[in-house]
């Protein structure tokens, strides 16, 4: 037989549906069914509680089924420690999920959901038709359902909305229904893409305790990064992706005034998703990590220059997580390596440097030599270039010695493992995805 422990992961890897079939198999299995552990992370999916009805016009539909949700909820319910909906594109079903579960949690003069922590909702705010790529917000009653169904989750600590598109008009009320039972536990907070347009989310002022938020470069402007700074809040993560809107950075005065008021106030800039549009920058903010988890984005010459303008006293941690979309050019000045030199040279807190972009072997052996106390240093095998090809005015190429180290990738991994003191050899892509 084997161990409990072993079985509650396999029911975990289950589906819903596929964990009850598994559990009339015996009463082992039934009592697994019901262990905490298998619920306690619960994902609404486009296929789940649904069910079959036929239409004379339409046929058969697969349409959400209150019933199934009900005993759902009832039966396994107070197991849940998180709810996580997922971007479904039937905006129905994500309608009656949020209204039965709204129902459910007001029915009771008990909480019925004690163990529950963390909410995460994310909307489909795009759709696809014969004109093209669509984009709308979450509005009129999904959004009242929304609202009333925040209100009556309690003890939250972990909170995150995203993409909801609103228009400034329909904000109204959504902070006061999170602050209402939430103002003292919520830990931390991911509001990304809240509105259409340029919106200061001042309402942060409802929540007490919150130490690490995420949101968009549109919900800034000088005002919030002030209240920010007198808050709870040490962390903020400024996120851009496809769906942020145009905006300005936080002027350069304000961010100043933040290092003084708040000195161990640290700020991360991430790009997400498939954006082509550029890092905004934010101009002497004290910047601790930069991160492009996006396929589509180079690190380019220019943006080093700023951000070693910008940040070289404060940036610790740079990595581009994605695999790059295209095969990126071959020759010097196309790529990213005196980029990547330029950081390693000019930041001295600089711990984590992870590249996606090809550079070459002889740039990797100098970041490595120019900055020895980097604690993780990540290049693809596949985007590494067996030459020495930098320009003449840098005398570090010239070296004979590095020529010679470079042209082979074993000399190359054992001097920059020498270097570090430790095996040093380039990630394979597949292990680069798992980053």
């Amino acid at each position: 037989d084997l161990p409990d422990i072993l079985l509650e992961d396999i029911f975990v890897l289950l589906e819903p549906r596929h964990r009850h079939e598994a559990s009339q198999a015996c009463i082992r299995w039934y009592e697994t069914f019901y262990a905490p552990r298998v619920w306690e992370h619960f994902t609404l999916k486009g296929n789940f509680l649904k069910k079959r009805r036929y239409y004379a016009h339409k046929g058969y539909q697969r349409e959400t089924c209150p019933r199934k949700t009900q005993i759902c909820l009832h039966q396994v319910g107070y197991l849940f420690k998180k709810i996580t909906i997922t971007p479904i594109h039937d905006f129905q079903h994500v309608y009656e999920f949020i209204r039965i579960l709204r129902a459910y949690l007001g029915y009771f003069d008990e909480f019925p959901m004690p163990l529950l922590r963390t909410f995460h909702f994310t909307f489909t705010c795009e759709t696809r038709g014969i004109t093209g790529v669509i984009l709308h917000g979450t509005g009129g009653k999904m959004m009242e359902e929304l609202r009333h169904l925040l209100r009556n989750m309690k003890l939250l600590k972990d909170l995150k909305l995203n993409n909801l598109m609103l228009d400034d008009a329909e904000v109204e009320g959504l902070f006061e229904a999170i602050a209402y039972n939430c103002s003292d536990t919520l830990e931390t907070m991911e509001i990304l893409n809240f509105t259409k347009d340029p919106y200061p989310i001042l309402d942060i002022t409802l929540f007490n305790n919150i130490h690490t938020l995420r949101t968009s470069p549109q919900h800034l402007d000088d005002e919030v990064i002030i209240i920010l700074a007198s808050s709870s809040v040490s962390n903020l993560h400024i996120i851009q992706g496809r769906y942020t809107c145009n905006t300005d950075s936080v002027s350069d005065d304000a961010w100043r005034l933040v290092k003084q008021m708040a000195p161990y106030f640290r700020v991360t800039l991430e790009v997400r998703g498939h954006t082509k549009t550029p890092l905004i920058l934010q101009p002497h903010a004290p910047v601790n990590r930069i991160v492009y988890d996006s396929p589509n984005l180079k690190f380019p010459h220019e943006t080093a220059v700023w951000i070693v303008h910008y940040y070289h006293d404060t940036l610790e941690y740079f990595a581009q997580k994605r695999l790059p979309r295209t095969h990126g050019p071959r020759t010097f000045h196309d790529r990213g390596d005196a980029a990547f030199l330029m950081l390693a040279r000019s930041c001295p807190k600089l711990h984590t440097l992870i590249i996606s972009e090809r550079i070459s072997t002889a740039t990797a052996i100098l970041i490595a030599k120019s900055k020895p106390s980097l604690e993780k240093f990540i290049v693809r095998q596949n985007g590494l270039l067996k030459r020495c090809d930098g320009p003449k005015s840098d005398n570090s190429f010239s070296n004979a010695e590095t020529k010679r180290i470079s042209r082979s990738y074993e000399t190359t991994s054992e001097e920059i493992s020498k270097t570090f003191g430790k095996r040093w050899v380039p990630m394979s892509d597949k292990n680069f995805k798992k980053l």
